[in-house]
């Protein structure tokens, strides 16, 4: 979110520097990414007067002019623009002065053997505008209300910076321009300034539109107002221009940039079709209940005002006239149907929508806008009504316009929602307050509770246990319990005033058994050779027994696994291509399985190839690979430290397994994972490049049964008193008991 600091300035009173208000607001939870000083790209340009023009000698394009920039001298300036001439103020660019728009530093330099000391500048050379066909020529009547020599950003109204915040999910408020100017209210306890409104206009409730109830839900709302009167040729005076722009925003022409001012001001999305054209579209005078909103039709399509066609499907919200699509609900506007230079009425579009329904769209379609990245955080519909007043009003200063009604689907329960908050409580969680550098500690006193509290717009009811609280609509979507306003309190006083706040006594933390049980195990695995990997839970849906995730990023993400051996057969046949005669791999990890319910089960998976030896001399350079019997030593010695019998029982049940070399891992008579070498056709179909032993385990079955008090805990035996005897017993057999081959 960027903001400028001049617009801030109008709604709050700010006395710190940028630097220091920047720190302010980091601290705050707004952290401010980066400062730009909007002066920095005309340091050492300043307002001049032309006094005289001479045709330079050694060339046609070339003139030699006298400027008197206030000093005590003038300069002389070499200048090709072709619009130069007597008796006009200009922007001079003095010696030294860097244009960093057009990557020059001004130096007193010699043209064609005529000194030149500075640069009369276009508005393009100050980095104002993309292109220019001459020097820019300043209205006399500004000129003459500054002294020649007047720095060129006090003119040009660039004495301002640009604050650009990153806005975290939990502050929606933080989206707008007075959620910020009310945020630096409450850190400085400064006075702010909401801008007036004149609610001078009838309200009238729409039954007859035709909502999704998915996208507009009981909480949201949605309102169509008419307009006549006004003139999209109309362009937007230079205040709302320098807004706007200074925050990201291209100016188009008012009736656009004044539903974008509100944007950014409010952080209510707006948006305005053009009532000629969609009567157009529709073949009769349009009218408010002709709008509706619904889920898009597989086989419709929108051209929007990007200029792209796009293909709709069920996942995305349309809003439509006549049922036919004008809109993608929250993200873009139909270009049919946009405000252009032959505007002269418009329908008024102010809605909150789901947040879930605004995401699946702006994804389906695969952009994401201003209106969209508000309304996926979450916006309050108690503010619609009003930010759709704001802009009428603004409106009515521009254009003779008639008075308009707000159609609205609903009317919004205006009612404050109390939240308990409990004196005690407060102290209890954020301890005393430190005074006099640790000489003096303190709880918070209840004014300044109340004070902070009352900063940030709350109400407050006192009560016995402390008070009621009602939060302001803009800050709903993250004060809603009593523990979020006692963190706000701590936040605007300072955490770093409160003393440490520990419990007493301080009880030592423990691991659980299973906990050590677990940490056994890897220490056991690492120790026998064994490297832990991690591999990624999502998967692509490529089989119908996965659980679909809801919201994936990428269709190779968008399934939950069920299991985890394909993904360590990857780690080895990169291994293998890499070189490596040798890996040893495990993971305890969770896979997912489809059910009336989705389980989730923990799992010890592993793969072994091939065998660590310190070198091939050992087998004269031979790939010596563990057979079975030695693979499945290896497991049975990396859990050796659990102290528990694991037995094998021969199956031929298991697909991607070899039948006859896999078995059934089973752990006190219960079926607890597998182990075998891998099925010879997936070696075939390159899914393993060289003969691969799995094996998976149930870890709740193995740390239940290595937990068990007769396994967990050791059992002390005395040491023997008496001498260790050996005895050697011979057996005599007759020779009929001999076997003859």
């Amino acid at each position: 979110m960027k903001v400028s600091q001049n617009w801030l300035k109008s709604l709050v009173e700010i006395t710190l520097t940028p630097e220091d208000l920047s720190e302010k607001l980091s601290i705050g939870g707004f952290e401010v990414e980066s400062l730009e000083d909007c002066s920095e790209n005309v340091n050492g340009v300043v307002l001049g007067k032309v006094l005289s023009v001479l045709k330079h000698e050694g060339s046609d394009k070339l003139s030699i002019c006298q400027v008197d920039i206030g000093t005590s001298k003038n300069l002389q300036i070499i200048c090709g623009a072709s619009n130069i001439k007597p008796n006009i103020y200009v922007y001079v660019a003095t010696v030294g002065a860097k244009l960093n728009a057009v990557n020059l530093t001004i130096k007193r330099s010699e043209i064609r053997g005529v000194i030149s000391e500075g640069m009369i500048c276009s508005l393009q050379e100050l980095g104002l505008e993309d292109s220019s066909e001459g020097i820019m020529i300043i209205d006399e009547d500004l000129a003459l209300k500054h002294e020649l020599g007047t720095p060129g950003s006090n003119l040009l109204q660039l004495n301002d910076f640009i604050y650009d915040l990153a806005i975290t999910a939990n502050r929606p408020d933080g989206m707008s321009v007075i959620g910020i100017a009310r945020e630096i209210s409450a850190l400085l306890e400064s006075t702010f300034i909401f801008p007036e409104l004149n609610h001078k206009y009838n309200i009238h409730l729409l039954k007859e539109i035709q909502l999704c109830p998915e996208a507009i839900s009981s909480d949201c709302i949605y309102t169509i107002t008419c307009i006549d009167g006004v003139n999209g040729e109309k362009l937007s005076p230079k205040w709302l221009k320098d807004r706007i722009e200074k925050s990201g925003i291209k100016s188009i022409n008012l009736l656009v940039d004044l539903t974008n001012y509100i944007l950014l001001e409010q952080g209510q999305p707006l948006h305005a079709f053009d009532k000629d054209k969609l009567s157009n579209l529709i073949g009769k005078e349009v009218s408010p209940v002709d709008f509706s909103v619904r889920k898009a039709n597989d086989k419709e399509s929108l051209v929007c005002l990007d200029g792209k066609k796009y293909d709709l499907n069920e996942n995305i919200t349309v809003i439509t006239c006549c049922d036919k699509p004008v809109a993608i609900a929250g993200v873009i506007g139909g270009l049919e149907t946009s405000v252009t230079k032959t505007t002269s009425s418009i329908y008024l579009e102010g809605a909150v929508f789901n947040p879930v329904t605004i995401r699946k769209s702006s994804k389906a379609v695969g952009i994401r806008t201003e209106s969209s990245s508000r309304y996926e955080k979450g916006i309050s519909s108690k503010n619609t009504i009003g930010a759709v007043t704001r802009v009428i009003n603004l409106l009515e200063e521009y254009f003779v316009i008639s008075l308009p009604f707000i159609n609205t689907s609903n009317f919004i329960n205006d009612e404050d929602i109390f939240i308990k908050l409990r004196r005690n409580r407060i102290h209890k969680i954020l301890g005393p307050l430190i005074i006099n550098d640790h000489l003096e500690k303190r709880n918070l006193s209840d004014t300044e509770i109340v004070d902070k509290l009352t900063l940030i717009g709350c109400t407050l009811k006192s009560k016995e246990y402390g008070w009621d609280v009602a939060v302001i609509p803009n800050r709903s979507q993250d004060l809603m319990r009593e523990i979020d306003l006692i963190e706000e309190i701590a936040r605007l006083i300072g955490y770093d005033r409160f003393d440490l706040n520990l419990p007493s006594p301080i009880k030592p933390g423990k691991l659980s058994s299973e906990q050590l049980a677990l940490r056994k195990v890897k220490n056991g695995f690492t120790e026998n050779g064994f490297n832990e990997v991690l591999s990624y839970s999502l998967v692509p849906d490529d089989k119908e027994t996965l659980i679909k995730i809801s919201n994936p990023l990428l269709l190779e993400t968008s399934c939950l696994r069920d299991n985890i051996w394909k993904e360590h057969l990857e780690i080895l046949n990169r291994n293998i291509k890499a070189g490596q005669t040798s890996c040893f791999i495990f993971e305890i990890g969770n896979v997912f399985h489809k059910n009336s319910d989705p389980i989730q089960e923990e799992v010890l998976n592993g793969a072994i190839f091939g065998n660590r030896k310190f070198g091939n001399w050992v087998n004269s350079g031979k790939d010596n690979d563990l057979n079975y019997y030695q693979a499945r030593g290896k497991l049975r010695e990396a859990l050796s430290c659990l102290n528990i019998r694991i037995d094998d029982k021969p199956t031929d049940s298991i697909d991607f397994l070899h039948p006859g070399r896999s078995a059934k891992l089973i752990i006190e008579g219960k079926d607890a994972g597998y182990f075998g070498e891998i099925h010879p056709k997936l070696i075939l179909e390159k899914k393993s490049l060289k003969k691969v032993y799995l094996f998976r385990i149930n870890v709740t079955n193995l740390l239940v049964a290595s937990t068990r008090k007769n396994k967990w805990i050791p059992i002390f035996k005395q040491y023997p008193i008496v001498p260790k005897m050996e005895r050697d017993i011979n057996f005599v057999f007759s020779k009929e008991f001999l076997i003859h081959k």
